[in-house]
């Protein structure tokens, strides 16, 4: 009995010493295991990942000395714990920390970590938004962008009206019929179904001698060209906001144009291709020992702050506009890339190539995507649509029109006198226009095998007036053929604008062969831009002149002229403004695809012509 007493005695005194039975129990007894599977929810944040094996409930973790606190002896404990007997802070959370923590000073550390959470509110906490909050956010401000937007389109009100006229511009904003009608026009914009005819609101320069005209208007006619380039520049691209413009040229060199102050900026010269047996690129993928600096073509990505450039390496390089650094490269082409151009609104991009495919890319994901076969010789041209439909153009003499998703084409060719297929453009989701080696300019759908409209011959030489001798003024054969719906006077009257632009920049047009060294190449209409969500459409050549296209849905008139802007050399690439404010034309000496002709007395590098509109 002696014994006994002294035991109990000795096990209540090492009791109170480790802060009261419960805890003594809660210290030294097993807890329950989990379920099998289970982790645990809450790991320190000292604690390394549990790769492979199960965390209990009562594994010992090593904690922290802040979390600690400095937590005492057993009596300091045990007040402690009796002080915070009936407080509901810690919940069952705290119940089952407890059962994780080592010690009882633990235990005390988080109570006064609780205690002061009650009191002082946390700093670092983070302001989570909801996808209902975000969204009443986001219309608000857009409702405050359109009552701005009113306020200072009806700034000319009188004063006289005061704060009546103030209440109407509100009460219009917020109806409700005109936000919808707002909200749809601005989709449609933004998806292509709908379009803003400018076409009809320009106003073209008269070519000839005034006596009234400055040095201004002699500049807005013959246009403003942007040197830095050495040799010709081979393609070009425009960002959705009209601000900035990129080129390239065959010397390799890459410019970020500003357009509103023609200011431009040089990109790093990229080194050459070093091969990587572990990333593949050789074999028919390396690129050539002679020449491979050359670049021929070029897109941006202004919301992802992308710039793609290929050329001659068969290599198409991704580059970050923000910092000017090539961040990746694609290596998948057996040909020279003769074509690039990006999905609206989207990180998918198609190259073109002289190996006869199509590939199609992911910017998203720096990543190859699929091979599109079909065409029987080197592509030349490429042209998406904001949905997945793609246009090209090939030196087989076909115009394939490709549902991408569908993996399936279509296959248009020209008339069998016509010549083969340089440049092409969607002009709306369903239609497209193309340029031909001979000059031709023709219009295509997807309801017709055959071209919809044709003007042949439009760009070329002849139609002027020579003087001779004995027979006074010839007027020399010009060769354009209009489609049928079109007078002879129309036709004229798109001669006449030709030869006006020729001879604003000193081509001659008393005759029909090209000048001294351009040959038939000067026919070739290499390029074919349509402005962002306008009827307005341009087409040039080697002849001189940059010609303005109205496209409307007037039945055998689908594709009228309007004039033509002076442009002395190759036009290789353009770009015209979604606001039909200008156009930009990359020029060379040299046609994009070769050396074989060369017009002396042209200038390397970007054109400007700014369009004046009617208000």
């Amino acid at each position: 009995l002696g014994m006994c007493s002294r035991f109990i005695q000795s096990s209540s005194r090492a009791s109170r010493d480790l802060g009261g039975d419960d805890d003594w129990v809660r210290r030294f007894a097993m807890p329950p295991k989990r379920a099998a599977g289970l982790t645990s929810s809450k790991k320190r944040p000292h604690e390394a990942p549990t790769k492979g094996r199960k965390v209990f409930a009562g594994a010992r973790q090593k904690v922290d000395k802040k979390q600690r606190g400095g937590g005492g002896g057993g009596n300091q404990g045990r007040g402690g714990g009796e002080d915070d007997a009936g407080d509901e802070i810690d919940g069952d959370d705290d119940m089952m920390e407890g059962a994780m923590d080592d010690g009882d000073g633990d235990d005390r550390a988080r109570r006064a970590g609780g205690r002061k959470a009650e009191t002082e509110p946390d700093a670092d906490e983070e302001i989570v938004e909801t996808a209902d909050e975000k969204r009443l956010r986001l219309a608000k401000s857009y409702l405050d962008k359109l009552r701005q937007e009113e306020a200072e389109a009806g700034g000319d009100s009188t004063d006289e009206e005061g704060e009546e006229g103030e209440d109407g511009d509100a009460r219009n904003m917020d109806s409700h019929d005109r936000l919808a009608n707002r909200l749809k026009n601005e989709a449609m914009h933004k998806s292509g179904r709908a379009r803003r005819e400018v076409a009809r609101r320009i106003v073209f320069s008269t070519f000839g001698d005034d006596e009234t005209e400055t040095d201004d208007d002699e500049t807005d006619r013959a246009g403003l060209v942007w040197r830095g380039h050495r040799l010709s520049v081979t393609g070009m691209a425009l960002t959705s906001d009209d601000t900035t413009a990129y080129s390239v040229s065959k010397e390799g060199t890459i410019i970020e144009w500003d357009v509103e102050t023609g200011g431009k900026t040089k990109y790093p010269k990229m080194p050459p291709v070093v091969l990587d047996p572990t990333k593949g690129g050789g074999g028919p993928m390396a690129p050539p020992r002679c020449g491979a600096a050359a670049l021929l073509c070029c897109a941006v990505a202004k919301e992802r702050n992308l710039l793609c450039t290929a050329g001659v390496d068969k290599r198409i390089h991704v580059w970050d506009t923000r910092t000017m650094k090539e961040v990746e490269t694609f290596a998948s082409h057996r040909g020279a890339v003769t074509s690039l151009a990006i999905r609206d609104g989207t990180g998918q991009m198609f190259s073109a190539s002289t190996d006869r495919t199509l590939k199609v890319w992911s910017l998203d994901d720096m990543a190859y995507v699929d091979t599109l076969f079909g065409h029987q010789s080197d592509v030349v041209g490429v042209a998406p649509q904001r949905r997945e439909r793609v246009v090209t153009v090939g030196r087989d003499r076909t115009c394939r029109y490709w549902k991408v998703a569908e993996d399936s084409q279509l296959i248009f060719r020209p008339a069998p006198s016509a010549g083969q297929l340089e440049s092409c453009a969607f002009v709306t989701p369903d239609s497209w226009i193309t340029g031909s080696d001979d000059g031709t300019v023709s219009l295509w759908s997807t309801t017709k095998k055959r071209a919809v409209m044709s003007w042949e011959h439009v760009h070329g030489f002849g139609g002027g007036v020579r003087t001779d001798g004995d027979d006074g003024e010839i007027t020399m054969d010009h060769g354009v053929s209009a489609p049928k719906f079109f007078t002879p006077t129309e036709t004229s009257e798109v001669v006449s604008q030709r030869v006006a632009a020729q001879e604003m920049c000193g081509v001659s047009s008393a005759t029909q062969n090209a000048p001294e060294g351009v040959s038939n190449a000067g026919r070739w209409v290499n390029a074919v831009a349509v402005g962002k969500g306008t009827d307005l459409c341009a087409t040039g050549a080697g002849d001189g002149a940059i010609r303005l296209w109205r496209h409307s849905e007037d039945p055998g008139r689908q594709l009228t002229p309007l004039g033509c802007l002076p442009a002395r050399g190759f036009v290789n690439a353009l770009a015209v403004a979604s606001s039909g404010r200008f156009v930009l034309a990359g020029m060379g000496q040299e046609p994009r695809g070769g050396r074989w002709a060369r017009d002396a007395h042209a200038k390397n590098g970007i054109l400007m012509h700014r369009l004046k509109l009617e208000d």
